[in-house]
């Protein structure tokens, strides 16, 4: 099943890529998946696209990485018990716009290569953040030594239901 990748067996819950992991510059915002440049990113839920911006990259004011962009999708749903409000899709080319109604499994974008400089890790990944239906932003970032975002929460759990759920389809 594609929920958001069509393989999702390297998530990162561990180390840099991870939610909350402490890096340089920042505390990491959301989960990564590594995965190949332009590999399909897919709807994990329906809803309706609500932002669609630059991410990364110069035209993100980040010159250090490649210029990609995010899409946020409003999902309204529950999954086991969890409400799912807006879910960011990060470093990736979109293919729906502002406004979209998308449903679950469809194509939203391609994945983008987001490292400049090999690090001796993947360079290709999707970024995964998840917020509460109340946000109105392109994405947050969390400094270092501050609280964590009003409306910013884990993706992992949401991500390993929704994967757990489409599993048994």
């Amino acid at each position: 099943m594609r929920y958001p990748l069509d393989n999702i067996s390297n998530i990162m819950v561990s180390g840099q890529g991870a939610f909350g992991a402490i890096r340089k510059h920042d505390v990491h915002t959301g989960i990564d998946i590594y995965c190949e440049n332009n590999e399909p990113v897919y709807a994990i839920c329906n809803g309706t696209v609500c932002s669609v911006a630059p991410f990364t990259g110069p035209k993100a004011n980040l010159p250090w990485w490649n210029d990609t962009d995010a899409v946020i999708i409003d999902t309204n749903k529950k999954v086991r018990g969890i409400y799912i409000g807006k879910i960011l899709y990060g470093e990736i080319e979109p293919c729906v716009k502002v406004g979209d109604v998308v449903i679950e499994g469809q194509l939203i974008g391609h994945i983008r290569t987001v490292l400049r400089k090999d690090k001796g890790r993947p360079m290709n990944m999707l970024h995964l953040e998840h917020y509460h239906s109340k946000y109105m932003g392109e994405g947050e970032i969390w400094k270092l030594g501050c609280k964590k975002p009003k409306y910013l929460k884990d993706p992992t759990i949401i991500l390993f239901k929704i994967y757990s759920e489409n599993r048994k389809k």
